[in-house]
């Protein structure tokens, strides 16, 4: 075993054992406790201490092999056999949506689905990934002050779980301009800086003060730089004097619900020309932007006191933004991490730029999605992910 001394080769292969029972790869780890008994079996001449020692920690890690119900290759093929999933019949309205569903709109409570049929029990009804997520950090309680505790080697969220795709992950690749993002691969990292990872990655430390809703606005507000988020909340802006913050691109025929008396709900419905917010101009809804800005903030439900903080924390942001953009170009651009963080869409008005993420802000309040991961440890991560109906 590459040159390791004879009397210590049985201790190494339980190790081995013991990573590959942790890992969750039983297969390979049954051959290495194979292996381990039969070098035992022929090395007659180990002491009796170490020997009784070896077998009592290899009876426990047999135990503990029987004991492990829910092996991580069960979790992954159970992933991998949702994500081979496909829907029935698509429907022509909603992309990645079953056809037993359809859109409707309330003044009061925005975009919902309504069923269209019976559902059966297992049936897939929308298959679609997140426009935008954020791992949330976790919460560790503060190390008590004293020389022993000088550093914090705790395990969190954020070491264990890709900072773009979300998928847990062992070995991570960290960024290079900063010390928190980690990814799973050099693509996903790649594909992060592209996207919003440029500009996030001097704000780290912001970001995780302000906390998660503040940096999912932030980012739902860097992705949209791709669609013309000025053209946007521009149009968001002149039409708040009329009363009117649904864009009116499309006109369909849609029913709208009366909830004064739900029981008679069916009967009062009726059929009305009311635009679809979010929809493009022949009514059909997409994955993108405009269907997540057109989300319902019910602003006038959050109290004050909420409204102000969150208009703060996206006030400090803009400065820090307004800061980073200042310092780029005063250096000349000479870093090429400072060139990619310095966009166009982003230096144009900051003050557009701080109208969406506030509007994010309001929105996720009663729009974001927790994915909660119920870890075999008992600890629980969790994920903000913006869906786009309401619920």
């Amino acid at each position: 075993m590459h040159g390791y001394p004879e009397r210590l080769q049985c201790k190494i292969m339980l190790r081995k054992a013991e990573c590959l029972v942790n890992l969750g790869r039983l297969q390979e780890a049954r051959q290495a406790i194979s292996d381990l008994e039969s070098n035992l079996t022929a090395k007659s001449t180990l002491a009796v201490s170490p020997c009784q020692t070896l077998q009592r920690n290899l009876h426990h890690l047999k135990m503990k092999m029987q004991e492990e119900k829910n092996p991580p290759e069960t979790s992954d093929a159970l992933t991998k056999a949702f994500e081979d999933m496909d829907l029935r019949e698509e429907n022509k309205q909603i992309s990645k949506a079953s056809l037993c569903v359809s859109l409707c709109t309330d003044p009061l409570k925005g975009r919902c689905l309504v069923a269209t049929r019976d559902i059966h029990p297992g049936e897939l009804l929308v298959k679609e990934d997140a426009f935008v997520s954020v791992l949330n950090p976790g919460e560790l309680l503060p190390l008590h002050l004293g020389l022993e505790n000088k550093w914090d080697t705790r395990v969190a969220n954020v070491d264990l779980y890709c900072h773009r795709c979300l998928k847990h992950t062992l070995a991570t690749v960290p960024c290079s301009g900063c010390s928190y993002a980690k990814y799973c691969s050099q693509e996903c990292m790649q594909q992060a800086w592209e996207h919003y990872h440029s500009t996030e990655c001097s704000l780290g430390g912001l970001l995780l003060t302000l906390g998660v809703f503040c940096h999912l606005a932030l980012r739902l507000t860097l992705l949209a730089r791709f669609e013309d988020v000025d053209r946007v909340v521009r149009k968001l802006c002149d039409e708040t004097d009329n009363k009117d913050i649904c864009l009116s691109g499309n006109k369909n025929l849609v029913k709208t619900f009366n909830y004064t008396n739900f029981r008679e709900s069916e009967e009062k419905s009726k059929i009305v020309e009311t635009p679809i917010p979010g929809c493009n101009v022949n009514g059909k809804y997409e994955n993108n932007y405009n269907a997540v800005f057109n989300l319902l903030s019910h602003t006038e439900k959050h109290s004050p006191e909420h409204k102000f903080l969150c208009a703060v924390s996206v006030s400090a942001l803009c400065r820090q933004l307004e800061a980073a953009s200042l310092q780029a170009q005063t250096t000349g651009l000479k870093s090429s991490k400072l060139k990619a963080a310095v966009t166009p869409g982003l230096c144009a008005d900051f003050t557009l730029w701080g109208v969406a993420m506030l509007r994010h802000m309001l929105q996720l309040q009663c729009n974001a999605q927790a994915i909660t991961s119920i870890q075999h440890t008992g600890k629980i991560n969790l994920t903000f992910a913006v869906y786009y109906w309401s619920c």
